[in-house]
């Protein structure tokens, strides 16, 4: 089996895209740069200018995505492999057992899932109830000097009945 570390998959990830966006940012600053060197020589208006630095940095803006295109398909096939060799590991491991053993490991897994399941659902309902909790309580009650709305109301139907 071959010597391959997946924790550091993520890391290389980083530096891939870190390294997009370096080159983009340099990419603009150099552009910016030369088209200023030849405004003050002369050669280029200013309005030239500009829409030669755009240019500049709308093709290197896309060179910079087609690199982070490239590590997003990188991340996906190397997820895919990580997946075959968890599946490989565990279809030996099952091959090994009896039977007995494999439904036995069956139920284990499924009591965990429903742990995990149920773990999932308290934190969700937890931070539904923190939200809840954060957001400003909104009440019927009138501002001070105000007079109620039931109040406001019956004065008004009562005005009307007269």
């Amino acid at each position: 089996m071959a010597d391959f570390n997946f924790n550091n998959l993520g890391d290389g990830l980083r530096t891939i895209f870190l390294a997009g966006v370096g080159a983009v940012a340099a990419s603009a600053e150099k552009s910016q740069q030369i088209v200023d060197e030849l405004v003050k020589k002369g050669e280029l208006t200013v309005e030239q200018g500009k829409v030669l630095n755009s240019e500049l940095t709308r093709k290197a803006q896309g060179a910079a995505k087609g690199a982070f295109a490239g590590a997003t398909d990188a991340a996906s096939k190397a997820r895919d492999a990580v997946d075959d060799v968890k599946d490989a590991a565990l279809k030996a491991r099952l091959s090994v057992m009896s039977e007995e053993e494999r439904a036995e490991y069956v139920a284990r897994v499924a009591k965990i899932a429903e742990t995990v399941n149920a773990e999932k659902a308290a934190d969700a309902a937890a931070a539904k109830s923190a939200d809840e909790d954060a957001a400003p309580a909104e009440t019927d009650a009138p501002a001070e000097g105000e007079p109620s709305t039931d109040t406001a109301e019956a004065d008004g139907a009562e005005a009307k009945a007269e």
